[in-house]
């Protein structure tokens, strides 16, 4: 007979806002730390073995590897609801804090529950491994949140275990979310506290009895001099009903967690508030590049005698052009986004902006070209950064920049300004941010304003004993920023989807990171979904990846974009290194070489447009399913009853109720 610990079984103490239905949760602690859990009205039993695994360094310096079983001598101690696990020999002793609330089970475990007393010292902390691990042949699947989302089946993989970091970048998980389906149960894991430091451990047809299993690794100290981490891990699991049980349902309970307990809101509510934000929502979106210096160029440290001249690709005369043949060719409604306008053009002085850059008619010039784009209708922004820092500005001082753990200045990417620096983010928002972005304003710029990279590279930690910051507090500096653009102009882009952002960003540039980390290459992913899109379409606007940049109608990576939901992209000189094989953006670049180039491309992109007056009104809509019907003919269905049927097929695709899918072409269904 098991030895309890603690038991619960619960019957509607509390159920969180908009989670929905009464439940029962059973749980129960053993006298050797083993966790088993149960869901409502469900037989599947959800165990785990022993709380937690940890990685140390012992008094030799050497890193050591222990789970938190009797027989590696931990000591288990019961405390109310509170779990207390001791080592003496190695001087740890570590609380865990379980509590169940409606149909969610919560692991806690408190900064100030961590003891230390020896000389080992922790590094990372595993919290419930192998919690509720499948076997191979088993019904369902682990649910990845990398990039759009994916999903390992309980089948045919080669045993490993892979670690994939949360916030790190927008190729790894942008969201703090996992998930288990085992036949018809299913949990949707949280990360509610410590986000900023974790990774899901991914194991695949892993040990002896050959489970497949996904859950949280928290990195408490990177080397061990570093002091541990302040924050406390927390993580949530939510037992989801039958009807749930599915990675929609897993999207959908962490949709529904954004709004109860952070306070997002749907882009319908944001839009009613901002004119800005309503017409971005139901506009083309069009970057054009319009200068940048020699990337690469063999001068790493510009100074004015050094500096390469920028190549001028459209100055603010040509971008007039641009807007009239838009408007000529009855394009309505299209948000221009310039990029490069200020000192030195694309990444050329950040974080100097001002001067406007000369060489492309100066401000005059600028604030002439925004007052016609506004005139014909169009939304015009800016983009900027607050990230990357170059030797060559007149700002240029390196107290403001990120420090590495020996004092260093932290190096970024070497782009048009020569080798860039990252700067400490909480630096940047109170020396430029709040200094700049009031004067990108008064130039006229209004709506979705551009900050670049915020929100595709994950939080750093900065060193800087005068302005130390954890990943956490990066990212809370990251989100000033936004913020505050989202105040002054109306609204807030920026690059990727890392969501720990999202209470500031109403657009993003790209979810799946295509060039660099395909999905379908990772080992343990069988399938790609629109996990991320469940969560957010109807809260940010967002385009699907760099592959669908400039793609036209009928094209694979096109259908892809109408399949998930998202909104094209359009890019004039998005293709600006000098190598050219290396240029990311899309297949094809959009250049502005003469008037009779410029009517066809504007033709091309007013198909792409149609599309998007078509289909904006659902994006004030939620996903509510996604679904393969037929090899390569797909069905994403919205809140409001409409469905969209994509067909990859070269012929046409007859559904049930006789209409016709076109070839390579898409079909919007009414209720």
């Amino acid at each position: 007979m098991m030895k309890l610990i603690s038991t619960l079984s619960l019957t509607l103490l509390f159920v969180l806002p908009s989670f929905g239905k009464e439940s029962n949760l059973k749980w129960a602690v053993d006298s050797d730390g083993r966790l088993t859990a149960r869901g409502a009205d469900d037989t599947t039993e959800w165990r785990c073995e022993w709380p937690a695994e940890l990685r140390y360094w012992n008094t030799d310096g050497k890193e050591v590897s222990q789970t938190l079983t009797p027989a590696n001598g931990w000591k288990m101690e019961r405390r109310r609801s509170s779990l207390v696990c001791l080592q003496e020999a190695l001087g740890f002793s570590i609380m865990f804090d379980f509590t169940a609330t409606g149909d969610v089970f919560t692991v806690s475990v408190p900064a100030a529950g961590i003891k230390e007393s020896a000389a080992s010292r922790l590094k990372t902390l595993r919290v419930l491994p192998q919690f509720g691990a499948a076997k191979e042949g088993d019904d369902g699947y682990l649910v990845v949140a990398q990039q759009s989302g994916a999903l390992c089946h309980f089948r045919d993989k080669k045993p490993g275990q892979h670690f994939v970091s949360i916030y790190q970048s927008s190729c790894q998980c942008p969201m703090p979310l996992f998930g288990v389906v085992r036949g018809n149960s299913g949990i949707a894991g949280i990360i509610t506290s410590g986000q900023f430091d974790a990774r899901v451990c991914v194991s695949a047809n892993w040990g002896p009895q050959r489970q497949y299993a996904i859950d949280p690794v928290f990195t408490l100290r990177s080397f061990r001099e570093e002091t541990r981490l302040p924050d406390d891990v927390t993580v949530e699991y939510h037992f989801l009903p039958k009807t749930e049980a599915n990675w929609l349902g897993i999207g959908k309970r962490y949709r529904q967690y954004n709004f109860a307990r952070r306070g997002l809101q749907p882009l319908r509510t944001r839009a009613a508030k901002s004119p800005a934000l309503a017409y971005s929502a139901g506009a083309l979106e069009v970057r054009i590049r319009l200068g940048v210096k020699p990337v690469p160029h063999e001068i790493k440290e510009q100074t004015p005698a050094t500096e390469p001249p920028m190549r001028v690709f459209c100055d603010f005369a040509r971008v007039r052009d641009i807007l009239d043949e838009f408007h000529r060719q009855g394009i309505a409604r299209t948000e221009f986004c310039l990029v490069g306008w200020n000192r030195g053009g694309h990444d050329g002085r950040y974080p100097q902006v001002f001067p406007v850059e000369p060489a492309l008619g100066g401000e005059q010039q600028l604030r002439a070209t925004i007052k016609h784009g506004q005139k014909l209708g169009y939304q015009m922004v800016a983009h900027d950064c607050y990230y990357g820092a170059y030797r060559i500005s007149e700002d240029w001082r390196e107290e403001y920049l990120r420090k590495e753990r020996d004092g260093s200045p932290q190096k970024g990417g070497a782009w048009g300004g020569g080798q860039s620096y990252n700067m400490c983010l909480a630096r940047a928002y109170e020396l430029f941010a709040k200094r700049d972005l009031p004067k990108i304003r008064a130039l006229g710029f209004k709506g979705a304003h551009y900050s670049d990279v915020l929100s595709i590279i994950g939080p750093r930690p900065c060193y800087d004993p005068k302005h130390p910051q954890t990943r956490r507090q990066d990212a809370a500096a990251a989100t000033r920023i936004l913020a505050l653009a989202q105040k002054t102009f109306g609204g807030a882009q920026s690059e990727g989807s890392l969501d720990c952002m999202a209470s500031a960003l109403d657009r993003l540039l790209y979810v799946d990171c295509d060039k660099w980390l395909p999905l379908m290459k990772r080992p343990y992913v069988d399938t790609c979904v629109p996990l991320y899109e469940t969560v957010y379409h109807g809260v940010m606007l967002y385009s699907l990846s760099t592959e669908t940049v400039n793609s036209q109608p009928g094209e694979p990576a096109y259908l892809k974009t109408i399949e998930y939901g998202a909104v094209p992209l359009a890019y004039f000189y998005g293709h600006f290194l000098l190598d050219a094989s290396k240029n990311w953006l899309g297949q094809r670049d959009y250049r502005y070489d003469d008037a009779t180039s410029l009517k066809q491309i504007v033709s091309d992109l007013r198909r792409v447009y149609d599309d998007v007056d078509r289909l904006k009104h659902l994006q004030m809509e939620f996903l509510e399913g996604h679904r393969r019907i037929a090899d390569d003919v797909f069905e994403t269905a919205y809140s409001n009853g409409q469905r969209v049927v994509v067909n990859y097929r070269k012929e046409p695709y007859s559904l049930s109720s006789g209409a016709i899918v076109p070839p390579r072409n898409y079909l919007l269904l009414a209720r």
